[in-house]
């Protein structure tokens, strides 16, 4: 069954210019419960396959031809920390459909945070007090795809958001196991032998590892979200946690529209939600096989672009006309 991303009341909630959410007036309703998974489709202009080739090659982040895209593959678990607890759980909820989207399982309740958005007022300072009490959000170095002095220093430029996350390498086809040799080698004792890993397949054909997330942190400046519709962020958000974007993206480069230029072309003129791109993006990383080389990525984008038209009601673009004969 086709699984959407959820819309509607999440696009009336605003974040307020004074750093903090505004507070409602007395006497307003509450902010209605998450809606159901629906999707609202606008018709976007489809764009050329080259377009998407490129927009998908500058998003990315770089990997060798023999490599797997790290993903999620355990149930995706939000957390969202900085803001209105009530509009929090709205933007939980919204990243939530988008996992739904992406057709990861669904999180038990009580479910211990994996995605974590962190909205600070003073993301430098504030950083550090986070680590000194939550150090696994930051997590051992040989399992980060950042470096502290990397997080660090983005965080002190002031970088609008700055994400990260722990990714480990899992067998294929279950635990590795050791060949029972008596020879000890390093790291090993007598008898434990050397690490094994079972495979039906030829690893020219696909890895026999995959990388899976086990935990993603953004990290929002709030003073720089003024005008960002709660929608906005949720979407945005979404896209560093279940996907992989560049920490440098070059917006110029790009040649479809995406929500990731949300602070460069600021609130009211970016997007409300994701784009069909985007979509198409997070869709093609989990349309994958667990353990595929990255080269199939883009393949894989295209046709969940591709797909949008029968599958989603995005209106697919007119045949060309018949030729002169």
């Amino acid at each position: 069954m086709r699984r959407s991303v959820t819309r509607a009341c999440l696009a009336g909630l605003v974040l307020a210019s004074t750093g903090a959410l505004a507070a409602q007036e007395a006497g307003s309703p509450p902010p209605p419960p998450p809606p159901p998974n629906e999707i609202e489709v606008r018709a976007d202009r489809r764009v050329e396959t080259e377009e998407l080739r490129e927009t998908a090659r500058t998003v990315g982040t770089p990997l060798r031809f023999q490599e797997v895209v790290p993903r999620f593959h355990d149930a995706v678990c939000p957390k969202v920390v900085g803001v209105d607890a009530k509009i929090a759980r709205l933007i939980e909820a919204r990243i939530s459909a988008v996992a739904d989207y992406v057709e990861l399982p669904k999180p038990k309740e009580n479910c211990s945070p994996n995605a974590i958005v962190l909205i600070l007022e003073q993301p430098p300072e504030m950083f550090e007090k986070v680590m000194n009490k939550r150090f696994g959000l930051l997590g051992p170095r040989d399992i980060r795809d950042q470096t502290l002095n990397t997080i660090r220093a983005d965080l002190k430029a002031g970088k609008p958001v700055v994400a990260w996350n722990q990714i480990t390498v899992r067998n294929n086809d279950g635990p590795t196991v050791l060949d029972g040799s008596a020879i000890p080698v390093a790291g090993n004792g007598f008898g434990e032998g050397l690490p094994v890993i079972q495979t039906p397949f030829a690893s020219r054909l696909r890895s026999n590892i995959f990388r899976a997330k086990d935990v993603s942190v953004v990290v929002l400046d709030m003073k720089q979200l003024v005008d960002v519709e709660a929608i906005q962020l949720a979407d945005f958000a979404s896209l560093y946690l279940l996907g992989w974007p560049r920490r440098n993206i070059d917006y110029d480069a790009m040649a479809t529209s995406s929500l990731l230029t949300l602070f460069r072309d600021g609130p009211k003129q970016s997007p409300a939600e994701m784009t069909d791109f985007d979509r198409a993006y997070l869709k093609g990383i989990y349309s994958l096989r667990r353990n595929e080389w990255s080269n199939r990525l883009n393949r894989s984008i295209l046709a969940a672009y591709e797909a949008q038209c029968s599958e989603e009601g995005v209106p697919c673009p007119p045949d060309p006309e018949p030729a002169d004969k």
